[in-house]
């Protein structure tokens, strides 16, 4: 029982990697990203997040507090290679969930970014969390889609 934390990180990252090590760039993409992805996006769902780009590692993060997330929190933590973006993301757990299943709430994501820049289509993985033991199952995957908002104001 003491190891089952380390179990469950172990377990992650391995899913995590699975993405990563499917993940196979367009013949045209360039190894490194020659992409800026920084900026404010908006997810299918019309939340607003904001991406961060460091070369090729990418972080989105919440933009304002809702039901199961703070202003700042860790919307994914990806790294982009030409054309395609792979990582880790933030599963839509409520805050209970999160607090007490905390390593339960990371799955596996895989975007690819539109020709013209503008859109992000792809999955993320999901789990059916079992809130009494924590315990967790695989489930089908959700779309994920971020569309970029060029002239977006942060002030509004």
């Amino acid at each position: 029982m003491i190891y089952r934390p380390a179990a469950y990180a172990f377990f992650a990252l391995m899913m995590v990697c699975s993405v990563a090590a499917d993940a196979r760039p367009a013949a045209d993409a360039a190894l490194s990203s020659e992409a800026d992805l920084s900026g404010y996006w908006q997810q299918g769902d019309g939340q607003v997040v904001h991406f961060t780009q460091d070369g090729s590692s990418l972080t989105s993060r919440y933009r304002e507090r809702s039901a199961n997330n703070d202003e700042g929190d860790i919307d994914f933590t990806a790294t982009v290679h030409g054309n395609l973006i792979y990582g880790a993301h933030r599963g839509p757990f409520s805050r209970t969930m999160q607090r007490k299943c905390a390593l339960q709430i990371w799955v596996g994501m895989g975007l690819t970014l539109s020709d013209d820049g503008t859109e992000l289509a792809g999955f993320r993985g999901d789990r059916i969390v079992d809130l009494k033991t924590c315990s967790a199952e695989n489930s089908d995957t959700v779309k994920l889609v971020y569309k970029r908002l060029a002239d977006f104001d942060p002030v509004q």
